[in-house]
């Protein structure tokens, strides 16, 4: 008897316990049973992780390595806790072995650099009434043709329009395919960045980030330099485990804009020398670069922000006027009832 109580007390250990499949496994510290890692291996891992060619400002231009096995781990255990009651806060949860790390919005925002105001909206809702959104009038403001259905063709936009188009499907909402069109939900996004709408996006990231994890495994898992900045927050140890960098300098080139279906004409000798250079022989040449740059980005952001500001600096103004006005039609009832 005593014999079978030690093994029955051995057996209910072991499921506390990474399993011996899971002995030789590099990432096995980061498991206690079978069945994660077995969720892992056949749904997470083969998933391709999306990195950003070009890294909304701060958000924008995060950078570091990656490191794409403990992305998917935590992917694989990712839960999300939204409060729809009134849609002010959520926290994320995900587990990497016996370790549960819980992230609330705040230290969200701290870590992505990104604040907590502006509209809530997530990707696929409906756009608010007072965002005045017509799909028609969106079209005919980047150049598209309303006609094509859901997947319009990004080519008949101009340079900036574009460069807004790929900074949104590499970065701000990753997806691992159909680069090159534009869906109902880009255009959306998109002429609300370009009417000075302020949307919440810590809030819109938080919920891409979960519609992510509950892709096809043939989707890919974005946000990995996020998740980066997310695992030094919890000081997880990185030794041993798989790093990359992104690849090639922070620069949209030639070759990048060629992809995006743009005729170069009278491209210069030594751009198109660049283009065929490796990313070591490309982050090592001097002098000024020709090519549209990160800043070209940038430009259509801050171009954004701006008139964001502008429109904040006239409503201030305006605000203060009334008040004046208020404060003199004060001034003249108090002296009419004396």
């Amino acid at each position: 008897m005593g014999r079978t109580k030690s093994t029955a007390k051995r057996a209910k250990q072991g499921k506390m316990q990474v399993e011996p499949p899971l002995q030789g496994h590099p990432m096995a510290k980061f498991f206690t049973n079978l069945a994660d890692f077995n969720n892992y291996i056949m749904n997470f891992a083969p998933r391709k992780e999306i990195t950003p060619r070009q890294d909304l400002l701060d958000f924008v231009r995060l950078r570091d390595y990656y490191y794409p096995d403990l992305v998917a781990i935590a992917y694989t255990s990712l839960t999300m806790e939204f409060e729809e009651v009134n849609s002010s806060s959520f926290t994320i949860f995900f587990t990497l072995g016996r370790n549960k790390y819980v992230l609330n919005v705040g230290s969200f925002c701290e870590i992505s650099s990104l604040s907590w105001h502006g509209t809530l909206f997530k990707n696929g809702d409906k756009p608010p009434e007072d965002w005045n959104y017509d799909r028609n009038e969106a079209c005919r403001f980047f150049n598209l043709d309303p006609n094509c259905g859901h997947k319009m063709p990004t080519n008949p936009m101009s340079d900036e329009h574009r460069l807004l188009h790929y900074l949104l499907v590499w970065v701000i909402m990753p997806r691992s395919h159909n680069h090159g069109v534009v869906m109902n939900d880009d255009l959306v996004i998109m002429r609300a960045l370009r009417s000075d709408v302020n949307i919440n996006w810590s809030y819109f990231i938080a919920h891409h980030m979960a519609k992510l994890k509950d892709g096809p495994t043939t989707s890919g898992l974005g946000y990995v330099i996020l998740w980066t900045r997310i695992f030094k927050y919890f000081n997880i140890d990185f030794s041993n485990i798989l790093q990359k960098s992104l690849k090639g300098p922070n620069c949209i080139n030639c070759a990048t804009l060629r992809q995006m279906g743009h005729g170069l004409a009278q491209e210069q000798p030594q751009q198109a020398q660049q283009d065929q250079a490796g990313p070591h022989e490309q982050e090592h040449q001097a002098g000024p670069s020709e090519h549209p740059s990160m800043r070209d980005m940038m430009q259509v952001l801050l171009r954004i922000e701006q008139n964001q500001a502008n429109m904040d600096t006239h409503l201030t103004r305006v605000d203060q006027r009334l008040s004046r006005i208020e404060q003199y039609l004060k001034i003249e009832e108090d002296e009419d009832h004396d």
